[in-house]
């Protein structure tokens, strides 16, 4: 966008009248529900898995899919804030 085209009162009343931060704080709070939604849905398939693994699942094949789903589950964001921090492989 070029603000040396139009007149300073016309560019004004453009960032005036735009909607502001509204959108992002929208956003922002979209983003911290998709976070507790993860973040349960993670806890779920933990706790799911657990108990399969504990009791009617026996083996090699039950031993790799419950360490496999603690290296997902633990990549989660579970939080708002855990999501800030930086991944780590």
């Amino acid at each position: 966008m070029n603000y040396s085209v139009l007149p300073p009162e016309i560019n004004s009343l453009r960032m005036f009248a735009s909607p502001g931060s509204v959108p992002l704080l929208n956003a922002a709070a979209a983003w911290n529900g998709l976070a507790s939604e993860l973040g349960a849905a993670a806890s779920s398939f933990s706790s799911v898995i657990s108990g399969l693994a504990g009791d009617s699942w026996q083996g090699a094949a039950a031993a790799a899919m419950a360490a496999g789903q603690a290296k997902a589950v633990a990549g989660t964001p579970t939080s708002p804030e855990r999501r800030m921090e930086p991944h780590s492989d």
